[in-house]
């Protein structure tokens, strides 16, 4: 616009003519500015119709210049802020036959009017783009939620099949193992009171204290098999890797040690955020910090807010994704925050948990495991989410 600017005014025949083509265009610019920043209203078609104005001026006052420009640029952001319907075609329509009308002022022949067909083209390209990106933003939420319910039913599969080992262990082997040691402790019993020589008590006392040592290590089986292993912090990496959209992972400080629990609720909450401004800020990177400290870990995701020209997926959440997450994240011991991310648009959501004796280590739930996957803290973040 700036270079088309110079352009027009360059070719302006007075300079009072060049004055006036400079501030049209400098209209016209802001034009452009207001109806690609603001949201989606009629002060939006406004702005664009300004700009379509001021090209139409230009064109009429500097026919060697470039007013087209304007024109053109003006008509493919009116209908993305109009909404679709009557209202909307008789705007484009207006500006095409407009264009068309002027290009015919400028050149003399009723072959300009084939000019607003450009126009109409454009506007019509630009809506059909808006719809193509619009169901992509929204295939990519869904994917994201069909990827965190993927997941849950996989963890509720894996359990329900290590219960079914487990079960399966306990009422076969340990108890045909039990079966063993008591049948043996019988017949040594039996054996020592008629006298059995020595070279027969021993083996029978070695085979019975390896059947008391195999009962005793098929329950620690059948006990690790029912202990679920839930994705954690050193699984962080896969999940940002694996979002549908643009996803970042930054990593700082040296990792520690957190319980299974407490990486369980730092894994699940980033999942739900990620989920939450795939919804609510589509289209929008995330970033995902991961911050670790001597004594804390800290998590953070954030989110650029919903980017010009888009609009939320439309895929709504449960509305008790935010309490959820809160919830899980202070069983563990930690604490979660959430909100507009300061300094700039979108939102960011912020989890802190100990480390090394967070509340589900203390409580011996499990061995230390290492987290390793990301860096740096918080953020998250879209528009309209304080009700997730």
């Amino acid at each position: 616009m700036v270079a088309c600017g110079a352009v027009s005014v360059v070719a302006a025949s007075t300079t009072t003519l060049r004055v006036v083509v400079g501030v049209l265009m400098l209209v016209a610019e802001l034009g452009m500015v207001v109806a690609r920043r603001v949201t989606p209203t009629y002060v939006a078609a406004t702005a664009a119709l300004v700009t379509v104005g001021a090209g139409l001026a230009i064109t009429v006052l500097a026919p060697s210049g470039l007013g087209s420009v304007p024109v053109l640029a003006g008509a493919s952001a009116l209908p993305l802020s109009l909404p679709a319907g009557p209202v909307r075609n008789a705007g484009v329509a207006a500006v095409a036959v407009a264009f068309g009308v002027a290009i015919v002022v400028v050149s003399g022949s009723v072959a300009g009017l084939l000019a607003g067909v450009g126009a109409w083209f454009i506007a019509d390209r630009m809506v059909e783009h808006a719809a193509l990106q619009a169901e992509r933003d929204r295939a990519v939420s869904l994917l994201a939620e069909v990827e965190a319910s993927r997941q849950a039913l996989q963890e509720a599969a894996a359990t329900e099949e290590r219960t079914r080992i487990a079960r399966e262990m306990h009422d076969v082997l340990a108890h045909s193992l039990a079966g063993l040691s008591v049948q043996l402790q019988g017949i040594r019993a039996t054996a020592a009171g008629k006298g059995a020589p020595d070279w027969l008590a021993e083996p029978l006392d070695r085979a019975a204290g390896l059947a008391r040592d195999g009962v005793q290590e098929a329950r620690a089986a059948v006990g690790a098999l029912r202990t679920a292993h839930p994705r954690g912090v050193d699984d962080l990496r896969t999940l940002v890797e694996g979002f549908p959209g643009e996803a970042r992972l930054h990593v700082s400080g040296r990792p520690g040690h957190v319980g299974p629990e407490t990486g369980h609720a730092v894994y699940r909450a980033v999942q739900e955020a990620m989920t939450n401004a795939a919804r609510y800020a589509t289209g929008s990177a995330i970033d995902v910090r991961v911050v670790w400290d001597e004594r804390e870990l800290r998590v953070g995701v954030r989110d650029e807010g919903l980017p010009t020209g888009r609009r939320p997926s439309g895929v709504k959440g449960s509305g008790t994704g935010l309490r959820s997450m809160a919830e899980r994240v202070e069983a563990v011991g930690g604490s979660l925050t959430a909100g507009r991310a300061p300094g700039g648009p979108g939102w960011r959501i912020d989890v802190r948990v100990p480390v090394g004796n967070g509340t589900d280590m203390a409580r011996g739930a499990g061995s230390p495991r290492p987290a390793g996957p990301q860096g740096a803290p918080p953020e998250a973040g879209a528009e309209g989410r304080a009700q997730r």
